[in-house]
């Protein structure tokens, strides 16, 4: 079969803004229209004879009708039955200026030093606590694509267990929701830290959290997590954070004492 992408610039009466169209069109099994009127919706996956073969929680779409309306855009899919699937997003954004797209110049100096977005992740396991199912598939997403192997959690509870009866060196770091049911994300950390086995006690955690103020931060370091990243997620930002906290974890020369023990 065949998948064809296409973009282009429709007529925009905001100034300033362009209005933009995508079509994404394959020529697949299409879908029933029972299914086009709920498949936006989470969880929602269409009953074929394909799907036993292939993997998927029923979220993409969802995620996909969220992103685009936060841009203020619009989603429609044409499909039916052997006909393949036809999606079309507009959106209509902001036109750059000339200082925004100028590239950094060409005589910058390029030291030896290795940027944490060159780190590679490939292999390296980590434990991802998230009780929003939503949030859990997109953290899944970009952090598989970044190499990690991901186990995750659905709330602090679940994921003390699983470090709790982990092999030390099981699980390379902990990322942890910090509002979750059972136990939120400090009890966790700190029953965490409270562990006899000190190799499980002293896995490295990191807070990921809506809440960005600075005393979050000071709460997240006080129950014995080593950094804070805020969401949204800023995929650089999160990427840095993580390869500081375990480039500084192999080294052995961390900046912030753990809070259980020396």
């Amino acid at each position: 079969g065949t998948i064809t992408a296409a973009v282009w610039e429709v007529n925009s009466t905001k100034m300033g803004y362009g209005t933009y169209e995508i079509r994404i069109r394959d020529s697949g099994i299409g879908m029933s229209k029972e299914f086009s009127e709920k498949m936006f919706h989470v969880f929602e996956r269409e009953r074929t004879s394909t799907v036993s073969k292939t993997e998927g929680t029923g979220l993409g779409l969802a995620i996909t009708k969220n992103i685009v309306d936060l841009m203020n855009g619009t989603i429609e899919v044409i499909t039916s039955p052997g006909a393949g699937t036809e999606f079309i997003i507009k959106l209509t954004l902001k036109i750059a200026d000339e200082s925004e797209v100028k590239g950094k110049p060409q005589e910058q100096v390029v030291t030896e030093e290795k940027k944490p977005e060159e780190i590679d992740f490939t292999g390296r396991r980590i434990l991802l606590a998230e009780d929003n199912e939503i949030n859990r598939e997109i953290a899944v997403m970009i952090l598989s694509q970044a190499g990690f192997v991901l186990e995750t959690a659905q709330n602090g509870k679940e994921a003390l267990e699983m470090v709790a009866a982990s092999a030390p060196g099981h699980y390379e770091l902990v990322l942890m929701d910090i509002q979750m049911p059972e136990m939120d994300g400090y009890e966790a950390t700190k029953a965490i830290r409270a562990l006899e086995d000190p190799e499980l006690s002293r896995i490295p955690i990191v807070a990921m959290t809506a809440n960005a103020f600075k005393e979050d931060e000071d709460a997240a370091a006080e129950a014995g997590m080593q950094a804070h990243i805020a969401k949204p997620l800023d995929v650089k930002k999160m990427m840095e954070t993580l390869a500081w906290v375990m480039g500084e974890e192999e080294e052995g020369r961390r900046s912030k004492e753990y809070a259980q023990k020396p």
